[in-house]
Formats: structure tokens, C-alpha cells, sequence
């Protein structure tokens, strides 16, 4: 018997259970390529120029747009999409840089609200300035201002609030 004829034989537990069609394949390898590429590449580049891993930058960008420029570690923690102990070292690192500070939340002695600090705000500013650029050319370069349209419409339709929530998730709780 030859190897051809044995794999089409091979059992129905071997074979792969509800494929994605090749549209749909195409469209979740492009989306997961450019994310990383884009990432890793942000990551690599703000680490060397800021001193600022993408995941840090992410926490104080949080900060930055969230109401009153404070959020509550869970808070903080679910926009992320980090555990509490990833929270939690991701904010002791940044404060031991001077970027944050934990202050009590007088409405809860159990939890503190997280800011930045001037240096904080500074250091996000200078950092926007590579992130934006990187951003532009690995990502929007090639496209015109209707792909960029579409792209944003297509998010949002994929995944309703994508683009149009201001809070990511959109039920991220506002208080705790």
C-alpha cells in the first residue's frame, strides 16, 4: 500500500475538525503575521530607544486616556488583559522607574489607583513619537487613506466596540 493511499485511509480522528476555508485561513494568518511583526518590531525598537518594553508602554497609555488619569489596579489589570500578578509587576516596575504611583483609593483602604507621574507622562510623550512611526511604516505605509477607512470598519464589524469603544473591553468594570 502506498503512503498515499494510507493517508487517505487514515482514520477520522487524525483529520482536522471543521477546517478553516482557505478565505478564512488567508485572513487569520495575514491579521496574526502583521501582529506580530508589528509587535515584536514595536517591542524591539522601544526597548533600545525609550527603555520602554511595548507592555509598559501599554499601561501608561492606558493611563493616560482613562477618566481622571487613574484607574484601580483591577482596573488597570482587565483593560491590559494581564492576571493580577501581572499587573501588579508590571506597575512595581514602572514605579520603581519613577513613571507611576500608587495612591490609596479613599472610597476602598483595600485597593489603590494607579497614575503617572510627570516623568511618567514625559516618557509616554517621547515614546508616542516611535511608536506612531513604527506603526506608520510597518503598517499603514502601503495603504491609502480608504484602505485605512475600511480597515477600521471591517475591526469593527468583525468584533463590534473594536474601534468604537473608548474602554477595550468593552465591559471593563469602571469601579473596583
Amino acid at each position: 500500500m502506498s503512503n498515499t493511499s494510507a493517508r487517505r485511509r487514515a482514520p477520522a480522528a487524525d483529520a482536522e475538525p471543521d477546517p478553516l476555508d482557505e478565505r478564512e485561513f488567508a485572513a487569520w494568518r495575514g491579521l496574526l503575521r502583521v501582529h506580530t511583526t508589528v509587535t515584536r518590531e514595536l517591542d524591539r525598537r522601544m526597548g533600545e530607544r525609550h527603555d520602554l518594553p511595548l507592555d509598559a508602554y501599554g499601561v501608561l497609555i492606558t493611563l493616560v486616556s482613562a477618566p481622571d488619569g487613574r484607574l484601580t489596579l483591577k482596573q488597570l489589570g482587565v483593560r491590559r488583559n494581564l492576571t493580577a500578578s501581572g499587573i501588579t509587576r508590571s506597575v512595581d516596575r514602572l514605579a520603581q522607574a519613577g513613571l507611576v504611583e500608587r495612591r490609596p483609593n479613599p472610597a476602598d483602604g483595600r485597593s489603590a489607583f494607579v497614575t503617572l507621574t510627570r516623568r511618567g507622562l514625559r516618557r509616554l510623550r517621547e515614546a508616542q513619537v516611535t511608536h506612531h512611526a513604527i506603526v506608520r511604516e510597518l503598517l499603514f505605509a502601503r495603504l491609502e487613506r480608504d484602505d485605512l477607512a475600511q480597515l477600521g470598519a471591517l475591526w469593527e464589524k468583525a468584533m463590534p466596540g473594536a474601534v468604537s469603544s473608548a474602554v477595550w473591553p468593552p465591559s471593563a468594570p469602571d469601579a473596583a
